[in-house]
Protein backbone atom coordinates (compact mmCIF):
# COMPACT_ATOMS: atom_id res chain seq x y z
CA UNK A 1 0.00 0.00 0.00
CA UNK A 2 2.93 2.52 1.07
CA UNK A 3 4.85 1.41 -2.69
CA UNK A 4 1.56 2.32 -4.17
CA UNK A 5 1.31 5.77 -2.37
CA UNK A 6 4.98 7.01 -2.90
CA UNK A 7 4.92 5.48 -6.86
CA UNK A 8 2.31 7.94 -7.27
CA UNK A 9 3.76 10.78 -5.67
CA UNK A 10 7.05 10.34 -7.47
CA UNK A 11 4.13 10.43 -10.92
CA UNK A 12 2.76 13.73 -9.47
CA UNK A 13 6.27 15.65 -9.35
CA UNK A 14 7.33 14.46 -12.46
CA UNK A 15 4.34 15.64 -14.23
CA UNK A 16 4.57 18.91 -12.90
CA UNK A 17 8.35 19.25 -13.35
CA UNK A 18 7.52 18.41 -17.39
CA UNK A 19 4.25 20.80 -17.43
CA UNK A 20 6.69 23.67 -15.99
CA UNK A 21 9.69 22.87 -18.66
CA UNK A 22 6.94 23.15 -21.07
CA UNK A 23 5.30 26.30 -19.99
CA UNK A 24 8.74 27.78 -19.85
CA UNK A 25 10.10 26.71 -23.27
CA UNK A 26 6.24 27.99 -25.32
CA UNK A 27 6.82 31.32 -23.18
CA UNK A 28 10.57 31.65 -24.53
CA UNK A 29 8.87 30.70 -28.17
CA UNK A 30 6.33 33.67 -28.00
CA UNK A 31 9.23 35.73 -26.81
CA UNK A 32 11.22 35.20 -29.67
CA UNK A 33 9.13 35.17 -32.17
CA UNK A 34 7.78 38.64 -31.24
CA UNK A 35 11.45 40.18 -30.61
CA UNK A 36 12.20 38.85 -34.51
CA UNK A 37 8.53 40.61 -35.16
CA UNK A 38 9.96 43.63 -33.31
CA UNK A 39 13.33 43.77 -35.57
CA UNK A 40 12.12 45.01 -39.17
CA UNK A 41 10.02 47.36 -37.55
CA UNK A 42 13.07 48.81 -35.89
CA UNK A 43 15.08 48.59 -39.05
CA UNK A 44 12.09 50.59 -40.81
CA UNK A 45 12.67 53.34 -38.61
CA UNK A 46 13.95 56.65 -39.89
CA UNK A 47 17.10 58.56 -39.35
CA UNK A 48 16.90 62.14 -38.28
CA UNK A 49 19.52 64.01 -40.32
CA UNK A 50 20.60 67.36 -41.28
CA UNK A 51 20.44 68.81 -44.67
CA UNK A 52 21.82 70.68 -46.99
CA UNK A 53 21.65 72.08 -50.72
CA UNK A 54 24.43 71.57 -53.24
CA UNK A 55 24.67 74.90 -54.56
CA UNK A 56 26.62 77.30 -57.19
CA UNK A 57 29.16 79.53 -55.52
CA UNK A 58 32.42 81.63 -56.24
CA UNK A 59 35.36 80.09 -54.48
CA UNK A 60 38.24 81.51 -53.34
CA UNK A 61 40.62 79.54 -51.42
CA UNK A 62 43.33 81.22 -49.12
CA UNK A 63 45.54 79.86 -46.52
CA UNK A 64 47.57 81.46 -43.74
CA UNK A 65 50.97 79.95 -43.05
CA UNK A 66 53.32 81.78 -40.06
CA UNK A 67 56.61 83.14 -40.85
CA UNK A 68 58.70 85.35 -40.20
CA UNK A 69 60.12 88.87 -41.52
CA UNK A 70 63.86 89.17 -42.85
CA UNK A 71 65.40 91.83 -44.56
CA UNK A 72 66.76 91.80 -48.19
CA UNK A 73 69.90 93.71 -47.69
CA UNK A 74 71.68 93.14 -44.49
CA UNK A 75 75.48 92.80 -43.74
CA UNK A 76 78.35 93.16 -41.46
CA UNK A 77 80.52 96.24 -41.70
CA UNK A 78 83.87 95.69 -40.75
CA UNK A 79 87.54 97.21 -41.02
CA UNK A 80 89.68 95.50 -44.02
CA UNK A 81 92.65 96.32 -41.34
CA UNK A 82 93.44 95.96 -37.77
CA UNK A 83 93.80 98.31 -34.80
CA UNK A 84 92.94 99.90 -31.91
CA UNK A 85 89.22 101.49 -32.39
CA UNK A 86 89.84 104.83 -31.87
CA UNK A 87 86.18 106.64 -32.68
CA UNK A 88 82.45 104.95 -33.30
CA UNK A 89 80.41 107.58 -35.03
CA UNK A 90 76.97 105.31 -34.60
CA UNK A 91 74.63 104.25 -32.14
CA UNK A 92 72.20 101.17 -32.49
CA UNK A 93 68.88 102.16 -34.95
CA UNK A 94 70.63 105.55 -36.35
CA UNK A 95 69.27 105.68 -40.10
CA UNK A 96 72.80 106.09 -42.55
CA UNK A 97 72.86 106.80 -46.02
CA UNK A 98 75.75 105.66 -48.26
CA UNK A 99 79.24 107.45 -47.38
CA UNK A 100 78.51 108.16 -43.84
CA UNK A 101 81.08 107.64 -41.48
CA UNK A 102 81.09 104.36 -39.20
CA UNK A 103 84.19 104.04 -37.33
CA UNK A 104 87.54 104.90 -37.00
CA UNK A 105 90.93 103.18 -36.10
CA UNK A 106 94.37 104.84 -34.86
CA UNK A 107 95.90 105.67 -37.98
CA UNK A 108 99.40 106.06 -36.65
CA UNK A 109 100.92 103.20 -37.87
CA UNK A 110 99.41 103.20 -41.18
CA UNK A 111 100.82 107.26 -41.58
CA UNK A 112 104.20 106.56 -40.80
CA UNK A 113 103.98 103.60 -43.53
CA UNK A 114 102.93 106.08 -46.01
CA UNK A 115 105.19 108.68 -45.29
CA UNK A 116 107.63 105.82 -45.74
CA UNK A 117 106.72 104.24 -48.86
CA UNK A 118 106.46 108.41 -49.97
CA UNK A 119 110.58 108.74 -49.18
CA UNK A 120 111.21 105.43 -50.52
CA UNK A 121 109.58 106.94 -54.42
CA UNK A 122 111.06 110.12 -54.20
CA UNK A 123 114.69 108.27 -53.75
CA UNK A 124 113.90 106.00 -56.58
CA UNK A 125 113.14 109.26 -58.44
CA UNK A 126 116.34 110.91 -57.59
CA UNK A 127 118.01 107.59 -58.55
CA UNK A 128 116.59 108.01 -62.24
CA UNK A 129 117.78 111.54 -62.79
CA UNK A 130 121.05 110.56 -61.55
CA UNK A 131 121.10 107.56 -64.02
CA UNK A 132 119.78 109.18 -66.69
CA UNK A 133 122.34 112.14 -66.43
CA UNK A 134 124.97 109.03 -66.44
CA UNK A 135 123.19 107.60 -69.98
CA UNK A 136 123.67 111.57 -71.30
CA UNK A 137 127.28 111.47 -70.49
CA UNK A 138 127.77 107.92 -72.07
CA UNK A 139 125.75 108.93 -74.98
CA UNK A 140 128.56 111.59 -75.59
CA UNK A 141 131.62 109.64 -74.62
CA UNK A 142 130.00 107.10 -77.22
CA UNK A 143 129.87 110.16 -79.72
CA UNK A 144 133.26 111.57 -79.68
CA UNK A 145 134.89 107.61 -79.80
CA UNK A 146 133.13 107.01 -82.82
CA UNK A 147 134.42 110.56 -84.53
CA UNK A 148 138.02 109.77 -83.25
CA UNK A 149 137.46 105.86 -84.50
CA UNK A 150 136.55 107.40 -87.63
CA UNK A 151 139.88 109.66 -87.94
CA UNK A 152 141.84 106.28 -87.05
CA UNK A 153 142.80 108.39 -84.10
CA UNK A 154 141.38 105.83 -81.19
CA UNK A 155 141.27 102.18 -81.96
CA UNK A 156 138.30 99.62 -82.10
CA UNK A 157 138.52 98.53 -78.19
CA UNK A 158 138.17 102.15 -76.66
CA UNK A 159 134.79 102.26 -79.58
CA UNK A 160 133.58 99.25 -77.80
CA UNK A 161 133.65 100.27 -74.46
CA UNK A 162 132.26 103.65 -74.61
CA UNK A 163 129.10 101.95 -76.32
CA UNK A 164 129.13 99.08 -73.38
CA UNK A 165 129.49 102.10 -70.93
CA UNK A 166 126.52 104.04 -72.85
CA UNK A 167 124.37 100.34 -72.90
CA UNK A 168 124.73 100.02 -69.21
CA UNK A 169 123.84 103.61 -68.09
CA UNK A 170 120.57 103.09 -70.63
CA UNK A 171 119.90 99.62 -68.02
CA UNK A 172 120.25 101.98 -65.19
CA UNK A 173 117.97 104.47 -66.36
CA UNK A 174 115.77 101.60 -67.24
CA UNK A 175 116.06 99.95 -63.47
CA UNK A 176 115.53 103.56 -62.19
CA UNK A 177 111.95 103.76 -63.79
CA UNK A 178 110.89 100.25 -63.07
CA UNK A 179 112.00 100.81 -59.25
CA UNK A 180 109.61 104.46 -59.80
CA UNK A 181 106.41 101.85 -60.54
CA UNK A 182 107.57 99.61 -57.92
CA UNK A 183 107.23 102.50 -54.98
CA UNK A 184 104.48 104.26 -56.37
CA UNK A 185 102.57 101.03 -56.25
CA UNK A 186 104.02 100.60 -52.66
CA UNK A 187 102.93 104.51 -51.61
CA UNK A 188 99.36 102.88 -53.15
CA UNK A 189 99.21 100.69 -51.28
CA UNK A 190 100.06 102.37 -47.71
CA UNK A 191 97.54 104.91 -48.70
CA UNK A 192 94.75 102.52 -49.27
CA UNK A 193 95.76 100.58 -46.23
CA UNK A 194 95.15 104.08 -44.44
CA UNK A 195 91.71 104.05 -46.01
CA UNK A 196 90.97 101.11 -44.37
CA UNK A 197 91.25 103.32 -41.25
CA UNK A 198 87.98 104.92 -42.08
CA UNK A 199 84.87 102.57 -42.21
CA UNK A 200 82.19 104.11 -43.62
CA UNK A 201 78.86 103.26 -45.11
CA UNK A 202 78.92 102.05 -48.30
CA UNK A 203 76.80 99.14 -50.54
CA UNK A 204 76.66 98.15 -54.21
CA UNK A 205 73.49 99.41 -54.92
CA UNK A 206 72.26 103.03 -56.32
CA UNK A 207 70.12 103.57 -53.31
CA UNK A 208 72.06 106.72 -52.61
CA UNK A 209 69.01 107.84 -51.28
CA UNK A 210 67.63 105.14 -48.88
CA UNK A 211 69.32 105.16 -45.75
CA UNK A 212 70.15 101.48 -43.99
CA UNK A 213 69.48 101.25 -40.07
CA UNK A 214 72.24 100.36 -37.40
CA UNK A 215 70.62 96.40 -36.49
CA UNK A 216 73.84 95.82 -33.94
CA UNK A 217 76.73 97.29 -32.72
CA UNK A 218 79.46 94.45 -31.70
CA UNK A 219 82.39 96.26 -30.56
CA UNK A 220 83.33 99.59 -28.03
CA UNK A 221 85.55 102.77 -28.60
CA UNK A 222 89.01 101.44 -27.29
CA UNK A 223 88.75 97.72 -28.07
CA UNK A 224 91.49 96.39 -30.73
CA UNK A 225 90.22 94.01 -33.24
CA UNK A 226 91.57 92.10 -36.03
CA UNK A 227 90.68 92.05 -39.22
CA UNK A 228 87.46 91.43 -40.61
CA UNK A 229 85.73 91.51 -36.95
CA UNK A 230 82.05 92.83 -37.24
CA UNK A 231 81.65 96.59 -35.76
CA UNK A 232 78.30 97.15 -36.96
CA UNK A 233 75.27 95.31 -38.79
CA UNK A 234 73.34 97.44 -41.20
CA UNK A 235 69.74 96.40 -42.51
CA UNK A 236 67.28 98.11 -45.49
CA UNK A 237 64.26 97.85 -44.27
CA UNK A 238 62.78 99.46 -47.57
CA UNK A 239 62.32 95.94 -48.43
CA UNK A 240 61.57 93.07 -46.60
CA UNK A 241 60.86 89.30 -47.17
CA UNK A 242 58.89 86.69 -45.27
CA UNK A 243 60.15 83.47 -44.79
CA UNK A 244 57.75 80.76 -44.40
CA UNK A 245 57.53 76.33 -44.84
CA UNK A 246 54.92 74.77 -46.66
CA UNK A 247 54.20 71.55 -47.38
CA UNK A 248 53.97 69.15 -50.46
CA UNK A 249 50.43 69.55 -50.68
CA UNK A 250 50.25 73.51 -50.80
CA UNK A 251 53.83 74.11 -52.45
CA UNK A 252 51.89 72.48 -55.74
CA UNK A 253 49.76 75.48 -55.33
CA UNK A 254 52.22 78.23 -55.25
CA UNK A 255 53.92 79.79 -58.13
CA UNK A 256 56.13 82.75 -58.38
CA UNK A 257 54.72 85.78 -59.05
CA UNK A 258 51.16 84.92 -56.79
CA UNK A 259 50.10 87.99 -54.72
CA UNK A 260 50.41 87.17 -50.91
CA UNK A 261 48.91 89.40 -48.12
CA UNK A 262 50.93 89.75 -44.77
CA UNK A 263 49.87 90.85 -41.24
CA UNK A 264 51.88 90.87 -37.86
CA UNK A 265 50.58 91.30 -34.47
CA UNK A 266 51.46 94.94 -33.74
CA UNK A 267 49.80 96.30 -36.54
CA UNK A 268 46.72 94.56 -36.26
CA UNK A 269 44.74 96.56 -38.31
CA UNK A 270 46.62 96.65 -41.85
CA UNK A 271 47.47 93.79 -44.60
CA UNK A 272 50.78 94.86 -46.27
CA UNK A 273 50.99 93.34 -50.05
CA UNK A 274 53.74 90.97 -50.83
CA UNK A 275 54.38 88.92 -53.81
CA UNK A 276 56.05 84.90 -53.97
CA UNK A 277 59.50 85.56 -55.08
CA UNK A 278 61.47 82.20 -54.38
CA UNK A 279 60.58 78.90 -53.91
CA UNK A 280 63.16 76.17 -53.20
CA UNK A 281 63.69 73.37 -55.17
CA UNK A 282 64.01 71.21 -52.32
CA UNK A 283 62.44 69.58 -49.10
CA UNK A 284 64.06 69.64 -45.79
CA UNK A 285 64.49 65.88 -44.85
CA UNK A 286 63.16 66.26 -41.24
CA UNK A 287 60.28 68.89 -41.22
CA UNK A 288 59.45 67.51 -45.34
CA UNK A 289 58.66 71.37 -45.63
CA UNK A 290 60.21 73.81 -48.78
CA UNK A 291 61.17 76.98 -47.68
CA UNK A 292 59.22 79.88 -49.70
CA UNK A 293 59.86 83.48 -50.09
CA UNK A 294 57.41 86.37 -50.16
CA UNK A 295 58.95 90.01 -51.38
CA UNK A 296 56.92 92.86 -48.99
CA UNK A 297 57.67 96.75 -49.92
CA UNK A 298 57.91 98.95 -46.39
CA UNK A 299 58.71 102.08 -47.88
CA UNK A 300 57.65 104.03 -44.35
CA UNK A 301 60.03 101.01 -42.17
CA UNK A 302 56.99 100.26 -40.07
CA UNK A 303 57.85 96.46 -40.55
CA UNK A 304 60.65 95.61 -38.95
CA UNK A 305 62.92 92.38 -39.39
CA UNK A 306 62.58 89.72 -37.15
CA UNK A 307 58.89 90.15 -36.46
CA UNK A 308 56.35 86.74 -36.16
CA UNK A 309 54.15 87.40 -39.62
CA UNK A 310 51.00 85.40 -40.80
CA UNK A 311 51.03 85.01 -44.35
CA UNK A 312 47.54 84.78 -46.37
CA UNK A 313 48.32 83.37 -49.82
CA UNK A 314 45.49 82.53 -52.37
CA UNK A 315 45.96 78.88 -53.43
CA UNK A 316 42.85 78.62 -56.21
CA UNK A 317 39.46 80.82 -57.32
CA UNK A 318 36.75 79.03 -58.83
CA UNK A 319 33.74 80.70 -60.64
CA UNK A 320 30.23 79.23 -60.44
CA UNK A 321 31.86 75.87 -59.19
CA UNK A 322 29.38 73.61 -58.04
CA UNK A 323 29.43 72.90 -54.31
CA UNK A 324 28.78 71.21 -51.09
CA UNK A 325 28.82 72.36 -47.00
CA UNK A 326 32.23 70.79 -46.07
CA UNK A 327 30.46 68.61 -43.22
CA UNK A 328 28.45 66.88 -45.66
CA UNK A 329 31.84 65.34 -47.14
CA UNK A 330 32.77 62.35 -45.84
CA UNK A 331 35.03 59.30 -46.08
CA UNK A 332 34.15 55.81 -46.32
CA UNK A 333 36.24 52.85 -47.08
CA UNK A 334 39.06 55.08 -48.11
CA UNK A 335 36.71 56.82 -51.03
CA UNK A 336 35.91 60.52 -50.37
CA UNK A 337 31.73 61.14 -51.01
CA UNK A 338 28.64 61.97 -49.39
CA UNK A 339 25.13 61.11 -48.75
CA UNK A 340 22.29 62.45 -50.78
CA UNK A 341 18.92 62.36 -49.62
CA UNK A 342 16.10 60.72 -52.62
CA UNK A 343 12.80 59.67 -51.70
CA UNK A 344 13.14 59.88 -48.31
CA UNK A 345 16.43 57.78 -48.32
CA UNK A 346 20.02 58.14 -47.96
CA UNK A 347 22.34 56.99 -51.34
CA UNK A 348 26.10 57.39 -50.67
CA UNK A 349 27.65 59.19 -53.82
CA UNK A 350 31.34 59.05 -54.53
CA UNK A 351 32.64 62.57 -54.98
CA UNK A 352 35.87 64.62 -55.62
CA UNK A 353 36.44 67.85 -53.51
CA UNK A 354 38.69 70.54 -55.12
CA UNK A 355 38.76 74.57 -54.17
CA UNK A 356 37.57 74.85 -50.35
CA UNK A 357 36.54 77.99 -48.85
CA UNK A 358 34.09 79.59 -46.05
CA UNK A 359 32.90 76.14 -45.03
CA UNK A 360 32.15 74.58 -48.41
CA UNK A 361 34.25 72.62 -51.03
CA UNK A 362 34.15 72.34 -55.03
CA UNK A 363 32.84 69.14 -55.74
CA UNK A 364 32.46 66.74 -58.79
CA UNK A 365 29.80 64.04 -58.56
CA UNK A 366 27.12 66.39 -57.53
CA UNK A 367 24.76 68.61 -59.28
CA UNK A 368 23.03 71.94 -57.83
CA UNK A 369 19.73 71.51 -56.21
CA UNK A 370 20.34 68.23 -54.74
CA UNK A 371 20.17 67.72 -51.02
CA UNK A 372 23.24 66.35 -48.72
CA UNK A 373 23.18 65.32 -45.37
CA UNK A 374 25.48 67.28 -43.04
CA UNK A 375 24.83 66.00 -39.66
CA UNK A 376 23.92 62.11 -39.20
CA UNK A 377 26.71 60.59 -41.24
CA UNK A 378 27.35 57.75 -39.20
CA UNK A 379 23.89 56.48 -38.66
CA UNK A 380 23.22 56.03 -42.53
CA UNK A 381 24.32 53.44 -44.92
CA UNK A 382 23.22 53.53 -48.40
CA UNK A 383 18.93 52.97 -48.42
CA UNK A 384 18.59 54.26 -44.82
CA UNK A 385 14.89 56.14 -44.24
CA UNK A 386 15.99 59.58 -42.86
CA UNK A 387 13.91 62.42 -41.68
CA UNK A 388 14.84 66.31 -41.82
CA UNK A 389 13.46 69.03 -39.96
CA UNK A 390 11.46 68.29 -36.54
CA UNK A 391 12.29 64.39 -37.74
CA UNK A 392 15.93 65.09 -36.25
CA UNK A 393 14.91 65.82 -32.54
CA UNK A 394 13.25 62.59 -32.38
CA UNK A 395 15.56 60.20 -34.19
CA UNK A 396 17.92 60.07 -30.58
CA UNK A 397 14.70 58.67 -29.13
CA UNK A 398 13.77 55.92 -31.28
CA UNK A 399 15.31 52.56 -30.39
CA UNK A 400 17.77 50.72 -32.39
CA UNK A 401 19.66 54.00 -33.39
CA UNK A 402 22.58 53.72 -31.54
CA UNK A 403 26.03 54.05 -33.29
Amino acid sequence: MKESYALAVKRLVLFFIVASAASGFAYYMLRGSDGENQRPQRRASAVGVEVAQVERRNLVEKRVFIGTLKAEKQFDAAFKVGGRLQVIAVNLGDCLKKGDLIARLDSEEFEQQRAQAQAELEVARASLTEARSNLRAAERNYERAEKLREQRVSSAAELEASETEMLSQRAGVNLAQAQIKQREAALRAAEVRLSYTTLNADWQSGDTDVCRFVAGKHVDEGDTISANTSVVTLVDLSQLKAVINVAERDYALLSIGQPAEISVDSIADRAFPGTVVRLAPVFDDSSRQARVEISVANPDAILKSGMFARVQIELGRAEQAVAAPLDAVIQRLGTNGAFVVEDGKARFVEIRAGIQAEGWTQVSGLEEGQLVVTLGHHLLSDGTPVTTGDAEEEAPRQPGLRQ
